[in-house]
């Protein structure tokens, strides 16, 4: 009977349970999202992109831009290469307008096969480039969240705080473009990373290599270095997540598609950093040494100045302003007091473990960027991390650290977001509230008291203002600087105790999550446009900044003279940059961090350093100091230097016998033409074998040292002697093909006035290949047997060719994982249905 009553009592429950659960149809409708719930990540990304259009109109669609000084000076730069590109089926490959001539590998070098980065061309007619890659990298963050499972929502916050970041818009107005570029495309590496480590199959791995090599051909190594040292953090964070969890099948199979995406990768890329690799080891960069240290550390970012992070103007943000003790400073490095706290937020939430490897890889890249600043640690660094001491300004390295913050600010709020009346966490963020807010309250009582004691410059830049007699200038802004550390700190403090507050509400559940994640971004949003809307404001249309490039009477005058001849722009900045007197001319100076190293020797005899006057002033220092005494100027008269462009009138031209005054302009350049300058190719009398480099540059020094009759190499040349008759002259001159006429009466030496850089130039006389010598450290030797003869000298480049097949092999073969991995997948849908 008790069995009967049992089996009653369990039908009669079964029977209600079937009456209140729904069917499996009526769940299933029930799951099936809402039609805005699909199209909610389109929405969101057209905001985006509607949002940049709106707030940077006249960028986006009127074409104006900022004059920045770094895009003037490399317009100038590639102006022969661009002009030689357009005009001939191959691409330039030296530029004789710069530092008397380099490989334009570093300057313009555009890719030879198109590519995904090319789409900015085809949408540039539409929107201006810096827009749009602006939204591509926000749109690469957004599906990044979307990847770690977030919501659409919260990816959306987060690309948010990417795409308003105060420094990739900082860079825009500096002309940093290259860096920019590159910048933008490392969200999409990292989302092609991440998806390949959860499925590794052939679509994954062709999309990492997809925009491997699209964020290598933007062509920023350095940028590119610091993304493959997080692959690498990434790769081990990977590698005890698989021993942890004993998936180290997976792991392996992980690991050996990401070496294929690096091998296809560098195929792809051999064009152009097979040319530019090779070009590296002739440069101030190469050897195994690398940069000179100090040089190399310029721009380390100092640790106290973390305190900027959160308060950005603490050290005056930037510009004058600027009183830390980097040199100066163009551009915030502020990624917003709201991103960091829910940085912070997500070490302690549901996401904790890979927060916490963001945290420590942020923490690599701080420690990095301080340089200097940290002398044991960098110098380990720079002598043990393989190629990082080829790469200058540290502080680079701050761009990986606000790169994390922003998914770590994500993850951050996707914590208290997904929050279920966890008393725990209503407790932690309401005690966050009250300690914010009671700082707050104390910073806006005594703040200007607290930080009244403090110096507000520094002794370099009193040194800087003593040297232009403006200290009142300097008082001014040290006057400034105190009110604008007290507004920063405040706006600091009172968003970040208003989004704690929010956070709490939410956590309490007196706001709903689309609530709070909109009421964080717009907060998140205010917070970084503060800074970030300091930039872009000076806007010049095309037609303005393109009349800076217009031929003055100082440019047609020297464009009159017919000669292959070189200028030396002396002290000219303030009339034109280095970088821009190659538009039109043919410089011994210029604007590269990549000179070759040669060169580089003997501009810093040209132009003088602590210890030593620069040659033109020596000259000028004997003319007027020492009673008229017009000491040589070897090295600018061997460099074919036939004008000396100056920003003043030299008084009593009636002394100057070596140069004189044939033009003034009304813009304050004085050309004087130098009357000892070299030929671009002559004969010289005896050979002096000097092997050692600091020998060598020492006798250079020396004012009586004489090139027209001498010249310096660096081992022993049997064979040639001093010609008792001989003849030289240039007759055809390009970028890449300079011919002479040539004639003696027995083997002679002949010196041309042209960079050595055996790496792509060729000799031949009368079509027969014959050895260059380094000559004089830089120039060019060639002996010359007796007879007349035509002397013909071209840029082959063998590596070039071979990066071209290398290259087209690579992008072919990435082409085909896209297909294959496609095709794969569809055909795995099929099988499923």
């Amino acid at each position: 009977m008790a069995g009967k009553n049992v089996n009653q009592k369990i039908r009669q429950n079964i029977s209600k349970t079937s009456k209140t659960m729904p069917s499996a149809k009526s769940t299933a409708r029930e799951k099936e999202p809402s039609a805005f719930a699909k199209h909610l990540p389109w929405v969101l990304v057209i905001i985006l992109f509607l949002l940049l259009s709106l707030i940077y109109f006249p960028v986006a669609y009127q074409g104006k831009a900022p004059q920045a000084s770094d895009i003037i000076q490399w317009q100038g730069a590639a102006k022969a290469i661009i002009d030689y590109n357009a005009t001939h089926k191959d691409n330039a490959l030296w530029t004789p307008y710069m530092f008397s001539g380099m490989p334009s590998y570093m300057i313009h070098f555009p890719n030879r096969y198109p590519f995904l980065e090319n789409i900015t061309k085809l949408t540039d007619k539409i929107i201006n480039w810096r827009i749009f890659l602006l939204f591509i990298g926000g749109v690469g963050i957004f599906l990044l969240l979307r990847q770690l499972k977030m919501d659409p929502w919260i990816a959306f916050f987060s690309a948010i705080a990417f795409t308003f970041s105060c420094h990739w818009v900082g860079l825009l107005e500096i002309g940093h473009n290259t860096k920019f570029r590159a910048i933008m495309y490392i969200p999409w590496v990292v989302w092609a990373l991440f998806r390949l480590k959860e499925k590794p199959n052939i679509l994954n791995l062709g999309l990492l290599a997809t925009f491997l090599i699209t964020q290598l051909r933007e062509n920023h190594p350095q940028i590119t270095y610091y993304l493959y040292l997080f692959i690498g953090m990434f790769w081990i964070y990977g590698l005890i997540e698989a021993i942890k969890t004993k998936q180290l099948k997976k792991f392996g199979n992980w690991t050996g598609l990401l070496i294929i995406a690096f091998a296809v990768t560098a195929l792809a890329v051999m064009n152009p950093y097979l040319s530019t690799w090779e070009y590296s080891h002739y440069t101030m960069r190469g050897g195994s040494t690398g940069l000179e240290k100090s040089y190399a550390q310029q721009w380390s970012f100092p640790p106290v100045e973390i305190i900027s992070f959160i308060i950005p103007d603490f050290f005056g943000g930037i510009n004058q302003n600027y009183w830390g003790a980097m040199p100066f400073t163009q551009i915030y490095n502020y990624f917003g007091i709201v991103v960091l706290s829910l940085g912070v937020i997500a070490l302690f939430g549901k996401h904790k473990k890979f927060s916490l490897f963001l945290w420590i890889a942020s923490a690599i890249f701080l420690v990095l960027s301080f340089g200097s600043f940290t002398p044991v640690i960098s110098s380990f660094f720079f002598k043990y991390l393989p190629m990082f001491n080829k790469f200058r300004v540290p502080s680079m390295t701050l761009i990986m650290v606000q790169f994390i913050a922003v998914i770590l600010a994500g993850l951050g709020l996707d914590t208290i977001a997904s929050l279920e009346n966890n008393s725990k966490w209503q407790k932690k963020l309401f005690t966050a509230f009250w300690i914010s807010g009671v700082v707050f309250v104390l910073f806006l009582i005594l703040g200007q008291s607290i930080f009244k004691g403090l110096p507000y410059t520094n002794a370099a830049e009193i040194e800087q203002y003593q040297r232009y007699n403006a200290l009142a200038k300097l008082e001014e802004l040290k006057s400034l600087r105190p009110g604008m550390l007290y507004k920063s700190g405040i706006l600091s403090l009172l968003l970040l105790t208003v989004s704690l507050g929010i956070c709490y509400l939410a956590s309490a559940k007196k706001l709903k999550k689309v609530a709070l994640v909109l009421l964080i971004t717009l907060i998140t949003f205010i917070d970084l446009y503060i800074y970030t809307g300091k930039h872009l404001k000076d806007l010049y249309p095309a037609e303005e900044r393109e009349a800076r490039f217009v031929a003055q009477d100082f440019d047609e005058f020297l464009l009159e003279d017919k000669d292959n001849y070189r200028i030396y722009p002396y002290n000219m900045g303030q009339i034109r940059t280095a970088g821009e007197w190659a538009y039109y001319h043919q410089t011994i100076d210029g604007y590269s961090g990549a000179k070759l190293k040669r060169y580089d020797d003997v501009w810093k005899i040209i132009q003088g350093d602590d210890k030593n006057y620069s040659e033109f002033y020596r000259y000028l220092n004997g003319v007027y100091e020492k009673g008229g005494v017009e000491i040589p100027t070897p090295l600018l008269d061997m460099l074919s230097t036939k004008y000396i462009i100056y920003p003043d009138s030299l008084p009593y031209a009636f002394l100057l016998n070596k140069i004189k005054p044939v033009f003034t302009s009304f813009s304050g350049a004085n050309i004087y033409q130098n009357l000892t300058a070299y030929p671009r190719a002559w004969f010289v009398d005896s050979l002096s074998v000097i092997p050692e480099t600091e020998a060598r540059l020492q006798k250079m020094r020396e004012p009586s040292f004489n090139p027209r009759s001498l010249a310096i190499v660096e081992s022993k040349i049997d064979g040639v002697f001093k010609p008792d008759s001989c003849f030289a002259k240039e007759t055809f001159f390009d970028l890449h093909n300079v011919k002479y006429d040539v004639a003696t009466d027995k083997n002679a030496f002949l010196v041309v006035s042209e960079v050595y850089y055996p790496a792509g130039w060729k000799a031949f006389i009368d079509g027969k290949k014959t050895e260059i010598y380094p000559v004089n450290h830089i120039l060019r030797g060639v002996i010359i047997p007796p007879g007349k003869h035509t002397l013909e000298m071209k840029f082959i480049s063998e590596t070039y060719k071979l990066s071209l097949t290398l290259s087209l092999v690579g992008i072919l073969a990435t082409v085909l994982l896209l297909v294959a991995g496609i095709g794969w997948e569809e055909k795995k849908k099929k099988l499923k249905k």
